[in-house]
């Protein structure tokens, strides 16, 4: 039995503080750069990293207090991303940050849900494929999953995953995106993941044939979306009544954020070594690499800033957000990822040929930030055209109901 299997609740009454935990992950990167090209080629994170962060209970940080989590603030779990990320492995970053980020997400599910979940193991990992490419049909006592469902980032780490799909209803504009909560056990697990990014995510393929899920293992988007979900009914903490999208987009800068800051200090340490070939001139000493890192420096400081204006700007505000607010929000959030796929860019261009040798950390954080940056939820063309939309009275564009 492993860890993540038999790990025991958080003792009542000892949650750790912020700190603490964001230094366990500190503590933790190192062994997560030792296995990164290893994970790469085996694409998929190891066992013992997955092990690690539970015994670290770090899987803890946002899951309710009822369930042995610790419930802190999604600025923690931030926080411990930026950490894991400086590690150089994005993929250990994006699967081990998303177990502590799904906790906060079954919070939102019924309370049947909740139990059936972690009254069994408190500290289960969740894997999630929330675009609705399968197909969902209504079913007595609750739906049937068909089809085949992708990016299923630690689905092989994983006891649960949830699962996205779309339920037509008469009398609606938009289908009802809602997530489906299915135990692992029931999912066929297609090897698909060759990819230029994040390639440790072992982000396979879910087959489901036929799959019952009950209603209560499901819970409609809306609810997360609006910060109205059954879940936050029962969990009273703020933040379970957040609008999703404009808050949890924290989730993916994070590790970006990590990555892009690991990936600048490797090259950093390793420019002072370099000399060019023809002229032997210490490369740290040309001034065009100079006022380039200054820039790039810039880029990634500023992309922090503005996330951390988001983080506090939600925090005011996590129940009854306005519309305005959320508009603001998706836009810097993606703003910031926007900024730090730049100044990645930057930073390869700078590195010569050597920086895209495999066992060069810069061309795996350029390649990781990138695939980061192009997920759907990063897209910066939609959250700017809403911002743009709401500058001019026209409201947001009705054809983006998810965001």
């Amino acid at each position: 039995m492993s860890l993540a299997e038999a790990k025991p609740p958080a003792a009542a009454g000892k949650t750790p503080a912020a700190d603490e935990l964001i230094a366990r992950a500190r503590a933790l990167a190192p062994k997560l750069r030792e296995r990164a090209i290893k994970a790469e080629r085996d694409r998929n994170i190891p066992r013992e990293s997955v092990e690690e962060y539970i015994e670290a209970g770090l899987i803890h940080t946002l899951q309710p207090k009822r369930w042995g989590g610790y419930e802190h603030d999604h600025e923690v779990m931030f926080d411990i991303a930026i950490e894991l990320g400086k590690s150089t492995c994005g993929s250990s970053a994006w699967c081990l940050n998303y177990l502590g980020d799904h906790a906060c997400i079954l919070a939102h599910f019924p309370e049947e849900a909740q139990h059936d979940v972690w009254s069994r193991n408190k500290a289960a990992c969740i894997a999630t494929s929330a675009a609705p490419t399968g197909k969902v049909t209504v079913a007595p006592g609750g739906y049937r999953l068909d089809g085949r469902w992708s990016w299923c980032s630690g689905l092989m780490h994983s006891q649960w995953i949830m699962i996205g799909g779309l339920v037509y209803r008469e009398g609606m504009d938009h289908p009802d995106m809602r997530l489906y909560l299915v135990p692992v056990s029931e999912v066929k697990q297609e090897d698909t993941w060759y990819c230029a990014g994040l390639r440790a995510t072992g982000s396979n393929t879910s087959v489901l044939d036929n799959v019952f899920v009950p209603e209560h293992r499901s819970v409609s988007f809306s609810t997360l979306r609006d910060a109205n979900s059954p879940g936050s009914k029962v969990n009273t903490n703020p933040i379970y009544r957040t609008p999703f999208i404009a808050v949890h987009t924290y989730a993916l800068l994070g590790p970006a954020l990590g990555v892009a800051r690991g990936g600048y200090a490797d090259f950093t340490h390793w420019t002072r070594q370099r000399y060019l070939t023809y002229t032997q001139l210490n490369i740290a000493q040309h001034v065009p690499v100079q006022l380039k890192v200054a820039e790039i420096a810039a880029q990634i400081d500023a992309a922090e800033l503005l996330a951390r204006r988001c983080l506090a700007t939600a925090r005011k505000d996590y129940t009854g957000m306005s519309m305005e607010t959320r508009t603001l929000l998706r836009r810097d959030w993606t703003y910031a990822m926007k900024m730090l796929r730049d100044a990645m860019d930057g930073l390869i261009k700078i590195s010569g040929s050597s920086g895209l040798m495999e066992g060069n950390s810069v061309q795996r954080c350029w390649r990781d930030v990138h695939a980061i940056s192009s997920h759907v939820v990063m897209n910066w063309d939609v959250p700017a055209e809403n911002f743009g939309r709401s500058e001019f009275g026209l409201g947001i564009n009705p054809a983006y109901p998810m965001f």
